[in-house]
């Protein structure tokens, strides 16, 4: 007996999940266990939404990671997402982010880039003095979905400086192990 082949269309419609070779569970069991004081709380995928969602946590710290894709059926011409920070969608995110944080009463918001392997991407950092929280937003399109990076932790046992650098490490380890994912040999 041979081997029999799935169609292309047909495999698809099996596993709409499955963009540019992976599937958002793949994505979601890919990302760091622990990173900084960042432990994994929750890992959560939704293969009919093409999402996944993970939810870290530690002592004074909190962060989401959400990865979404989006099909060319559901939204005319935005998939496939674009890599990198030009997506008109990844600049919206952003905008929005920086609208939010500018808006909160005492949190002084401003755009940055955090680096990864040889790449950046598009961030909004945000410090609220008052609750010594420090916030930071983090948004690139990668292996054909929108990757979102939102970490915040308060500094009053640390320093403002110790907690800037740790923010921006974890959005860098996150994004560079998704980033290696699409630049693995055979993707």
């Amino acid at each position: 007996m041979g081997l029999v082949q799935i169609p292309a269309s047909h495999a698809q419609e099996v596993d709409p999940d499955l963009i540019q070779g992976y599937r958002s569970g793949d994505i979601l069991n890919s990302l760091p266990d622990t990173s900084g004081p960042f432990t994994v709380i929750s890992r959560n995928s939704d293969p009919q939404n093409f999402s996944a969602t993970v939810e870290y946590g530690g002592v004074d710290a909190r962060a989401i990671v959400s990865i979404n894709g989006v099909r060319a059926s559901n939204v005319p011409g935005i998939y496939p997402v674009r890599d990198g920070p030009d997506d008109p969608v990844v600049r919206s995110l952003l905008d929005q982010a920086f609208q939010y944080h500018s808006t909160q009463p005492g949190q002084i918001a401003q755009r940055t880039n955090v680096s990864y392997g040889n790449r950046a991407m598009a961030c909004v950092s945000s410090d609220d003095p008052q609750k010594k929280d420090d916030f930071l937003v983090c948004a690139t399109g990668v292996l054909g979905r929108y990757l979102l990076i939102q970490p915040v932790i308060n500094y009053r046992l640390s320093s403002k400086e110790v907690v800037d650098r740790q923010l921006t490490d974890f959005a860098s380890s996150v994004a560079s192990t998704v980033s290696a994912l699409a630049l693995s040999p055979g993707n």
